[in-house]
């Protein structure tokens, strides 16, 4: 028997509308949107918010922890991957570019 859903949402239904709509990823919208059925009423349970948003139940109860842990701004936190460190960088890039523009060359 699995655990029974609850989760109290701090962020009145207004706030959350509005975050909604200035929302800029769509990783974002769809955790705002996860937040809003739930303090509306829409939904609730687990796997009727995985049914409306696509995602495994996993997935949901990972979000509704991270919420419960970290509130909205821990839920919409995503991390990124740092990239490459450059090969060239700081004041030996600034010596180049110096070099380049005062000899007029031009990479191809």
């Amino acid at each position: 028997m699995s655990r029974p859903f609850r989760i109290e949402i701090s962020e009145s239904q207004e706030e959350l509308e509005t975050a909604l709509k200035h929302a800029t990823t769509a990783s974002n919208k769809e955790r705002l949107q996860m937040l809003y059925w739930v303090k509306s009423g829409q939904v609730s349970s687990r796997q009727s918010l995985a049914e409306r948003l696509g995602r495994d139940e996993a997935t949901i109860t990972r979000w509704v922890r991270k919420y419960k842990d970290e509130r909205k701004k821990g839920l919409l936190f995503v991390k990124h991957a740092p990239g490459e460190v450059p090969i060239i960088s700081g004041s030996d890039l600034e010596r180049l570019k110096q070099l380049m523009s005062s000899k007029k060359l031009h990479l191809p």
